[in-house]
């Protein structure tokens, strides 16, 4: 394909402007750390958490350090560090809530889920349900598509990345950040533990593996610990997300994307992590996120006067630009 003609020029000279200015995506990181630490001195002590305020602290200065350093430094691998590093800070965050959902709401709503729960299945808890379907080598399989999680919306941005669309990339990028930060902020509003705690006693038949299954267990569990990260459902959300924003921008990636979340969100509740209220909030979400967060990430990247709706399907290559 050449690259030429006005469409192409046009694109390049906004890829290089955008360079110059904060990403969207660290826009919203500032804006998560910066909510947090409201939230801890509104709701509880600053004294009960200062690593972690300082933590969101140094979150905020890191970006605005790094944007800082855009101005000197102008070379390829400075580039490729400042299009990724917010992904490590995603995951610093991610760490904070097990500390911090308790300290800003210490009442976990489970049992109103449990409740509807029941109610959507006749009386029935989805995950005891579940049972008759167990079998080490599903549950061996399932538990590694866990653990993967992370690695289906990593996938799809870093193949446009290397495909070098770049604008594609950071708008799918902030889009998949905009579901993650909707799903920790909801983890304060509605904190819940999930089923593998609260309905073990109920459980007849325990969970065992052939290979990693245990492992893969314990790993969560040391890493996490008891978080009350159930409600919305972060697998659910962000596994729809990254299937719809494959149909859209990369359709090759489609089937894949499908396969491998449909099996994350399976595995989310035969695994005794989630409940089904928490995979119909997250897919609520998921749906809203897709409608509005590329759009709003065009617009700040491309402004009102060259803003023009891209068609499903569609890269940015082939956008109607209107002068």
């Amino acid at each position: 394909m050449n690259n030429v003609g006005p469409g192409w020029m046009m694109l390049e000279r906004f890829t290089r402007e955008y360079d110059q200015r904060f990403h969207l995506e660290e826009l919203l990181t500032m804006g998560m750390a910066i909510f947090l630490n409201v939230l801890i001195v509104t709701f509880s002590d600053i004294r009960l958490a200062p690593h972690i305020f300082l933590l969101n602290s140094g979150i905020v200065a890191l970006v605005l350090l790094v944007n800082y350093m855009n101005r000197t430094i102008n070379n390829a691998t400075y580039s490729t560090f400042r299009d990724w590093y917010v992904a490590i800070l995603l995951l610093i965050i991610y760490m904070e809530h097990n500390t911090l959902v308790p300290l800003i709401n210490g009442t976990d709503i489970d049992s109103i889920i449990i409740k509807i729960d029941r109610i959507l299945f006749l009386g029935n808890d989805p995950t005891i349900l579940l049972e008759r379907f167990t079998h080490p080598v599903l549950t061996e399989i399932l538990q590694a598509v866990y653990v993967s999680f992370y690695f289906l919306p990593f996938l799809l941005v870093f193949i446009l990345y290397m495909k070098g669309r770049k604008i594609d990339f950071h708008i799918l990028a902030s889009t998949i950040l905009i579901g993650f930060f909707i799903s920790y902020i909801g983890y304060y509003i509605f904190p819940a533990i999930g089923p593998r705690f609260t309905l073990d006693h109920l459980q007849t038949k325990p969970l065992t593996g052939i290979l990693f299954f245990d492992f893969f267990r314990s790993f969560i569990l040391k890493a996490g610990g008891i978080t009350r990260d159930c409600c919305p459902s972060g697998h659910t959300l962000i596994s729809v997300l990254t299937v719809m924003l494959s149909y859209r921008y990369y359709r090759r990636f489609a089937p894949v994307s499908f396969a491998w979340g449909t099996l994350l969100i399976i595995s989310t509740v035969y695994l005794r992590y989630h409940y089904v209220t928490d995979l119909i909030a997250g897919f609520i979400i998921a749906v809203v996120v897709y409608r509005y967060g590329p759009a709003l990430a065009r617009l700040y990247i491309f402004g009102t006067e060259y803003y023009a709706e891209q068609p499903a399907g569609e890269n940015l290559r082939s956008t109607w630009w209107r002068m």
